[in-house]
């Protein structure tokens, strides 16, 4: 038991240093925009969008295609929720230097709280019931023509499949809804089989530290109750790319009150590069596919400033992809559009 309780200690303390090296190449750099967070805000999700992209002329965005809004009724397909954003990024495209090309992120899973955007219609919001709508006609005629739809527009990058569909997120509006591995499985390939051309990426939010995310590895039981820990060496196996959901402040993040942000921004860089090393020997991406860029929730802890400085330091790892996520902050406040701007300037910097 004291060898167990030196390992976890000696894990939570790895990445306190970090040492110099050689920037990689530049990552493609972009955000995730939802039309849901300017609706709810009464503002048109386009307008929004538009905004957003002349501000920081990304190289992505990630879109979703959610259940509830392109199946509102059984067997009822309704793709304008999709082509409307699609078409605000041609525009900014026909008159910007910068191309603009988008992720699209399908499933019942996706992101933005409570994950789960499935239809009223389609049953209870938790497993097993989810898995029995998954395996239906009518979920089944969603996911299909949705890849049918966009595999051959010039905008597409990539597709992103469910939203850290291995990982419990809990909330107050649906009960366990992580998506099975079966099912899962057969998504991915399905995407492989109707659009052999775009790869496809599974995301995770990801834990405290690359130690814990070791241990995770090697000795699982070693940390329960630690926190949360995702689940990115699942992720990494089922998908072409590895998405990590990174966060360094917010009520989740684990030993919060007992570190600083530098220190927590040092970890979660060591943490990329422990898992560009795993991803790299399979021969798979590496996508930060949520950069936090937006206090969480009321807190007032991350500033402008520490957008911009996980910036610095994720630019030195070798990343394939950065997502910001956060960009309705930015709508509200000049001083997070800047910093945003600035932040993908910087991670793209040759």
């Amino acid at each position: 038991m004291k060898g167990l309780f030196l390992m976890i200690v000696a894990a939570l303390l790895l990445g306190s240093e970090s040492w110099p090296h050689a920037a990689p190449a530049a990552p493609l750099a972009g955000f995730s925009y939802s039309p849901l967070i300017s609706e709810s805000a009464g503002r048109d999700p386009a307008q929004d969008l538009g905004r957003l992209l002349d501000a920081t002329n990304p190289d992505l965005v990630r879109l979703p295609v959610y259940w509830q809004l392109v199946e509102p009724e059984r067997d009822v397909l309704d793709f304008s929720s999709v082509d409307q954003l699609l078409d605000v990024v041609g525009a900014h495209n026909a008159k910007s230097t910068v191309q603009t090309r988008v992720v699209l992120t399908i499933g019942a899973r996706n992101f933005l709280y409570p994950e789960l955007h499935e239809p009223a219609w389609a049953g209870a919001r938790q497993q097993p019931d989810l898995a029995e709508a998954q395996t239906g006609m009518a979920y089944r005629a969603y996911f299909d023509a949705s890849i049918t739809r966009y595999r051959d527009s010039p905008l597409l990058y990539a597709w992103q499949v469910e939203n850290e569909p291995l990982d419990y997120v809990g909330n107050d509006l649906t009960g366990a809804d992580q998506i099975t591995p079966e099912q899962l499985a057969w998504e991915v390939d399905e995407v492989h089989l109707i659009d052999p051309n775009h790869q496809v990426v599974i995301t995770t939010y990801n834990g405290m530290n690359v130690g814990v995310d070791m241990l995770q590895i090697l000795l699982p039981q070693a940390v329960r109750g630690v926190g949360p820990s995702g689940h990115p060496e699942g992720a990494l196996a089922a998908g072409d790319a590895l998405g990590l959901d990174l966060y360094v402040d917010g009520p989740n993040v684990s030993f919060r009150h007992l570190t600083t942000m530098a220190l927590r921004m040092e970890w979660k860089e060591e943490t990329i590069s422990f898992w560009a090393d795993r991803a790299s020997k399979r021969g798979k991406s590496l996508w930060l596919a949520e950069m936090q860029a937006q206090p969480w929730g009321d807190s007032t802890t991350f500033r402008p400033q520490d957008l911009v400085a996980s910036a610095v330091d994720y630019r030195q790892e070798p990343l394939q992809v950065v997502l910001m996520w956060g960009v309705d902050t930015w709508l509200d406040d000049p001083a997070w559009m800047s910093a945003g701007s600035r932040a993908i300037d910087i991670l793209r910097a040759g």
